[in-house]
């Protein structure tokens, strides 16, 4: 019953932030889901490499 509740506070969270950080909503929604919070760090691990990728490794990246 806690890991059910724990899950759907997941997926709101992550659909937050998701949706503030553009990236897919569905394939993020179903890990929060299934994974809990296992799902944030891969979520963070995930948008920090996509966001690099995009602007290379010598760029100056602001995130306040």
């Amino acid at each position: 019953m806690l890991y059910f509740l724990i899950s759907i506070v997941f997926v709101v969270i992550m659909y937050l932030e998701v949706i503030k950080k553009g990236m897919p909503v569905k394939r993020w929604i179903v890990l929060a889901g299934l994974l809990g919070p296992v799902a944030w760090c891969l979520f963070n691990l995930h948008y920090r490499r996509a966001l690099l990728r995009c602007n290379g490794r010598q760029a100056c990246i602001w995130l306040p």
